[in-house]
C-alpha cells in the first residue's frame, strides 16, 4: 500500500479553489452569450461562440475534476490503496484484481487541470482578423479564475509530491507559468482616463503657441461644418 500524504486538506483545499473557478467562469460565459446574440457578423459572432464553448468545455471538465478529488479523498478516508483478495494462506491472489489505486485517480485529475489550462487558453487565443476579441469580458472574475487554478495546480504538485513523486512540481511548471501569463494577457483593465486639461490651460496654451492655435480654430471650424 501506498503512504498517504501527512497533510489530508491538501485536497479539499483543492476541491475549494476549483469551486471558485466553477463559479467565476459563469460570468464570462454570460458575457459571451449575450456579446455573441449582439453580433451580426458571421466571422466575429463564430468567434465569440467558440470562446463560448472553450468556458463550456472547461467547466464541465471542472466538474470532472472535483468528482475525481472527491473520489481520491474518500478512498484515502476508507483506507482503500490496491488490496488484493487473498488465498487460503493469506497471500495476495491476482486473480480477482484489486481495489482502487488512489494515487492513480490524482494523476487523472492533475492531468484534468492540465486540460482545462489548455481550453481556456484556446478560448483566447487572437484570430487573425479579430485579435481584440481574446479578451476576458469579465477580467476580475477571470482573474480570480485563473489564480484559484493555478492554486489547486500547486496543490495537487505538494500531493503528489507528499506521495513520493518529486517530479510533480516539475511537470506542472509549464502549467502554471501558462496560467500565469494567460492571465497577464487577457484579463487587462481599462486605466481610468484623467480628467484632461480645463479650460484655463487651454485656452493658455492657444494663446502661447500659435501653431495651437490654428489647429485648434481649424478643429472648430471643421466641428461646425
Amino acid at each position: 500500500m501506498t503512504e498517504h500524504p501527512a497533510d489530508d486538506s491538501r485536497l479539499p483545499r483543492a476541491a475549494a479553489q476549483l469551486t471558485v473557478v466553477f463559479e467565476q467562469l459563469g460570468a464570462e460565459h454570460k458575457a459571451l452569450v449575450a456579446e455573441a446574440e449582439k453580433i451580426s457578423a458571421k466571422e466575429r459572432r463564430g468567434t465569440v461562440h467558440r470562446m463560448t464553448e472553450c468556458i463550456t468545455q472547461a467547466g464541465r471538465t471542472l466538474n470532472e475534476t472535483v468528482n475525481m478529488l472527491a473520489t481520491v479523498h474518500g478512498l484515502r478516508a476508507l483506507g482503500i490503496d490496491r488490496q488484493f483478495s487473498k488465498d487460503a494462506d493469506g497471500r495476495d491472489y491476482s486473480p480477482l484484481g484489486t481495489f482502487a489505486y488512489p494515487g492513480e485517480t490524482l494523476y487523472e485529475a492533475a492531468d484534468c487541470l492540465q486540460t482545462v489550462a489548455r481550453i481556456l487558453g484556446q478560448a483566447y487565443t487572437p484570430t487573425r482578423k479579430h485579435p481584440g476579441l481574446a479578451r476576458a469580458r469579465c477580467p476580475q472574475q477571470m482573474r480570480t479564475a485563473l489564480a484559484s487554478l493555478r492554486a489547486a495546480v500547486d496543490l495537487l504538485c505538494a500531493d503528489l509530491a507528499a506521495g513520493h513523486d518529486e517530479e510533480a512540481a516539475t511537470e506542472y511548471a509549464g502549467t502554471l507559468e501558462f496560467l500565469s501569463d494567460l492571465e497577464d494577457r487577457v484579463c487587462r483593465t481599462v486605466p481610468a482616463q484623467g480628467s484632461g486639461p480645463t479650460a484655463e490651460e487651454v485656452a493658455a496654451a492657444i494663446r502661447a503657441d500659435p501653431d495651437i492655435a490654428r489647429a485648434a480654430a481649424a478643429a472648430l471650424k471643421t466641428a461646425s461644418a
